[in-house]
């Protein structure tokens, strides 16, 4: 197999753009090379700051290096898979390292083993040694069992440097003396030691585990932020957010929205100090024209006037990842002014305020209509709005009442913004939430709500842009699946990984939208419960009760309390 001419063009092309802020290594200079893949376009990888933060840290290693490679570097699949540094094939790597952030991406990394002539299953390869984490992964990496050899549970900065160490150990020793090895590391999750049977409807019935194996597997994260620079180290035009260097100034979100997998899997929350974030704006800003800050809701970072005030006394142009409109204040909104900020975001997620209580989103009408007046008053144009629809407990007087919201926000502000966008977004139940246990709602349902939104909106000029309800389910049963997940996802492969083989491949009659709908037992033993991110089961149910009934969690401080109890946590 050769690259075609195409890919070595434009794979030169895309060299030659780039500025790189770390050493350059040449293949096999290093006892361990490392290719890093992004199943998914350059484009979007190279936006990705977790891609970012492993490249630099295998790479800031004596003993290893990491070369990037992509699922595409236009947008579709590559025929050949390559490393952009070194131009050579992923396979001729000690390790082959996925960092995955989406669910719908799970299918491309079969593509690019197959792609390569590597063989699909874990069992059936000798090497090299497939690795994989991301957030997704986190919360349940069983999708993929068959197919990885070892995962990455938690947060990457800290473990990977164990594992280039325990690799370089152990290196000469067989396939599965090396994973035992890595089985000992806390964090590390090998699928071969852990055998899962399940009963006739998909839970749980029993699981045997290698005696070598540590579990449950304990989820890593990173205590102190300011010991690692999580940070654009490679700078491109062609990404998402091209001018800019990104730069982390706060991970985890203390919120506790129930329906977010983000806000229980990057907990506790913590932040960079002031003087950390300054100190990287200020080195970012020598090579690009704005930084993007980063962080789950980066208007809650609890210096953000002060950060605000210093980078525009510096100069320094910035723009912003998330914002909350109940922590909107006017020293960060004419920041953003000042640097050019053209549209307000901010997610209400529900579409009335009873359903808000229900999800614990905490933000009223009131703080939307606020966050929209302080736009108007520092001349951001675009307002654009997200929201869920198919929430548990909701109702039609619910989407009825995100209706007359949004009709009445438009006449009040008909003169002061060119756009009012609104985002509709499926509900997606995920692994470690308070709703995991609940089915996404049906198709037809789902698409009936978007058409309704879209007529009541459309007279009066306001924009509904919307995620397919049918790329929703698939992600949804992608995110709830178990093992027999990962054999549906082959079999889907086999059959061509078209709309129609996803829709239609079905194992012991059950497809993907079997995983997606169906309710779980509270009782029942969950697939991905040998996973311990630091929350117990009865923390969610609590959660989850407390739902029902509307109640709210405050949110997360800094002090140790009494709710999650996960920073009691050694």
């Amino acid at each position: 197999m050769a690259e075609s001419y195409q890919n070595i063009a434009i794979r030169k092309n895309l060299i030659s753009k780039e500025t790189v802020l770390v050493p350059k290594k040449t293949f096999g200079s290093v006892p361990i090379n490392v290719a890093l893949v992004y199943p998914n376009t350059y484009t979007i990888g190279m936006s990705n700051l977790g891609f970012h933060s492993i490249f630099y840290q295998v790479n800031s290693r004596d003993d290893a290096l990491c070369h990037r490679a992509f699922f595409s570097l236009k947008n579709s699949i590559d025929d050949y898979i390559n490393t952009l540094e070194a131009d050579k094939p992923i396979n001729e790597y000690d390790i082959i390292g996925f960092s995955i952030s989406f669910e719908l991406d799970y299918i491309n990394i079969l593509k690019i083993l197959d792609t390569m002539g590597i063989p699909l299953s874990s069992k059936e390869r000798q090497g090299p040694l497939i690795m994989a984490g991301g957030p997704a992964l986190t919360c349940n990496p069983e999708p993929l069992a068959d197919f990885i050899d070892f995962f990455v549970i938690g947060e990457g900065e800290e473990i990977i440097h164990e594992i280039i160490k325990t690799y370089r150990e152990h290196k000469s020793s067989s396939k599965d003396e090396i994973l035992e090895a890595l089985a000992q590391i806390e964090g590390v999750y090998v699928p071969q030691f852990c055998n899962v049977d399940y009963d006739e409807t998909e839970n749980v019935a029993d699981i045997k585990t290698h005696p070598k194996a540590q579990m449950p597997v304990k989820r890593r994260w990173i205590k102190n932020l300011d010991d690692y620079n999580t940070e654009s180290v490679i700078l491109t035009p062609y990404t998402e957010f091209k001018n800019m260097f990104l730069l982390e100034v706060s991970r985890g979100c203390g919120r506790n929205c129930r329906f977010c997998m983000a806000g229980y899997c990057y907990r506790v929350p913590r932040q960079r100090s002031l003087d950390k974030v300054l100190e990287r704006a200020e080195y970012g800003a020598r090579f690009m024209q704005k930084i993007g800050l980063v962080g789950a809701a980066v208007s809650d970072y609890p210096f953000i006037d002060k950060l605000a005030e210093e980078l525009i006394k510096s100069r320094i142009k910035f723009s912003v990842s998330s914002l909350r409109a109940d922590s909107l204040r006017e020293p960060l909104m004419a920041a953003l002014a000042y640097s050019g900020h053209k549209t307000l975001t901010v997610a209400p997620e529900a579409g009335s305020e009873r359903l808000r209580k229900v999800i614990n989103k905490g933000i009223s009408e009131e703080h939307v209509v606020n966050a929209a007046k302080l736009a108007r008053k520092f001349g951001i144009k675009n307002l654009k709005l997200y929201y869920i629809i198919g929430l548990p407990y909701e109702k039609n007087e619910d989407i009825d009442e995100m209706i007359e919201f949004l009709v009445a926000l438009k006449n009040t502000f008909k003169n002061s913004y060119s756009n009012l966008t609104v985002s509709i977004n499926p509900f997606i139940p995920k692994p470690f939430t308070p709703f995991q246990w609940i089915g996404m709602e049906d198709i037809k349902s789902l698409n009936e709500k978007i058409k309704l939104i879209q007529n009541k909106l459309k007279p009066h000029g306001i924009k509904v842009i919307f995620e397919s309800p049918r790329m929703s389910e698939i992600q949804a049963g992608l995110a709830r699946g178990n093992r027999h997940t990962a054999k549906l996802l082959y079999e889907i492969y086999k059959n061509g990984a078209t709309n129609s083989a996803f829709s239609k491949t079905k194992i012991d009659g059950k497809g993907l939208e079997f995983y997606a709908h169906r309710e779980i037992d509270k009782k029942a033993v969950l697939p991905w419960e040998h996973i311990n991110i630091g929350l117990s089961k009865a923390y969610f149910l609590g959660e989850y009760n407390r739902a029902t009934n509307g109640q709210p969690t405050e949110k997360c401080t800094e002090e140790k309390c009494q709710k999650c109890r996960i920073c009691q946590i050694k």
